[in-house]
């Protein structure tokens, strides 16, 4: 296994032949960008089926959990801002061995996120009388014309993906600010118009699983899809190598990402009714 010298890592920061062209904001709304996906969009819905209005304490326990992680990449982040940076901390920790595993993982795991996101899309989309045909909520399959849309939009994140890390950036801000802004102004129109606080404990109570309180919370965090919901913090130190003041944007940026909450389905979801 070969090993890696202190000097290596600094090395590798200042051989890369980058533009340095993404500030704070950037760097925040690409890991808040990754983290406001499908996750929000069908986690509450997963966690209330499992747990009840109870998810409530699922969504805090997992939130302190990723806080711990996210502090982590914080400080490895500002240490060394390389682009990749996920990938290739293990290297500087452990060696190429590590480096090259952890890489593997991350790359697996990059590619599998897009194609979530895409069939996510679709299903969300379902809903609606114009895209019936584009997912079949049967056995959770896309039948062609959903096949071909997928490709679509696979296609063009790609094409934006390629374009330049200056344009994603632009993007993704816009983007992501309406990702944000506009569940949560749903939030409060329908909180402040439709709340029921008798909700949170119809249907068998706050818990309606009873004694088994502990090991449901600790089932809905995975099951429920809960930490799911919260990854993607970490994006920020994976186009670190492009920050223009890396010590001090990236930490900020993968904290901020996890303290912005994110849309809170879970509370509307169990106080507005049927």
């Amino acid at each position: 296994m070969g090993v890696v010298t202190p000097e290596q890592p600094q090395q590798l920061i200042s051989g890369e032949d980058l533009k340095h062209e993404v500030g704070f904001l950037g760097l925040l709304w690409a890991s808040e960008g990754s983290i406001i996906g499908s996750g929000w969009l069908f986690a509450a819905l997963l966690a209330l089926t499992i747990a009840g209005p109870g998810a409530l304490v699922a969504w805090v326990i997992a939130s302190v959990i990723v806080i711990v992680i996210a502090l982590v990449y914080a400080e490895l982040g500002g240490m060394f801002p390389v682009s990749g940076g996920g990938g290739l901390f293990p290297q500087f920790a452990f060696g190429n061995l590590a480096g090259a595993s952890f890489g593997w993982f991350a790359y697996v795991q990059a590619a599998a996120y897009a194609p979530i996101e895409v069939l996510a899309a679709l299903e969300y989309m379902s809903t609606a009388e114009w895209a019936k045909g584009f997912y079949n909520p049967s056995n959770g399959t896309l039948p062609d014309k959903g096949i071909a849309v997928a490709i679509g939009l696979m296609a063009v994140f790609t094409i934006i993906n390629l374009i330049g890390i200056r344009w994603v950036d632009r993007a993704n801000t816009g983007l992501t600010i309406l990702k944000v802004v506009l569940p949560l102004l749903a939030v409060v129109v329908l909180v402040s118009t439709h709340f029921h606080p008798g909700n949170f404990t119809a249907g068998g109570g706050f818990f309606p699983k009873g004694l088994s309180i502990p090991k449901t919370l600790m089932t809905v965090i995975p099951e429920g899809g809960i930490v799911f919901a919260f990854t993607g913090f970490e994006q920020a130190t994976q186009i670190g190598g492009e920050s223009r003041n890396p010590q001090r944007d990236l930490p900020w940026a993968v904290i901020g990402s996890v303290l912005i909450p994110e849309p809170p389905k879970d509370i509307w979801r169990s106080s507005l009714g049927h």
